[in-house]
């Protein structure tokens, strides 16, 4: 009996670490989304430079969040969702180097069509595989952990 308890214990844990790390993904692109969605005009400037810190601040987060629930993912998930955040954050760089360059209001366009091209599918990658998480292979979590702590 203690076995099936643990058993379903682990299940429910490597669940809602899947669902908060979808949760994450889903907010990160939304914020890029929301980011390309702005009025161009000086009117909204100051949404404009929220949606960027917004952006920004889940960049930021996103580690501190994700990590821990990384010991709960198949490894090929967790790369999956590595190359949606290493790509997010070259994205962002890039376009925010571009506003400064050229402005929010000629930039705009470009961030819906790059996050909508190089970011959608990209996320839809990592959420497909966050959805067969949970009835995924046998969790080897010890093995996962002893790889983290020893840094290889």
């Amino acid at each position: 009996m203690r076995t099936t308890e643990a058993g379903r214990t682990r299940t429910e844990r490597r669940e809602r670490a899947a669902k908060e790390v979808r949760d994450l993904l889903a907010q990160l692109y939304s914020s890029f989304v929301l980011w390309g969605s702005v009025y161009g005009d000086a009117n909204h400037h100051e949404e404009q430079d929220e949606m960027r810190e917004r952006v920004a601040r889940l960049l930021g987060e996103f580690p501190g969040h994700y990590l821990p629930r990384t010991v709960w993912l198949e490894e090929a998930t967790r790369k999956k969702i590595e190359v949606f955040l290493k790509k997010s954050e070259g994205l962002y760089k890039e376009l925010s180097a571009e506003i400064e360059q050229q402005g929010y209001a000629r930039v705009r366009a470009r961030i819906t069509k790059r996050v909508s091209k190089e970011l959608g599918p990209l996320r839809k990658e990592a959420e497909s595989g966050l959805e067969v998480e949970p009835a995924g292979t046998r969790l080897r979590w010890r093995w996962r952990l002893r790889r983290i702590v020893s840094g290889d």
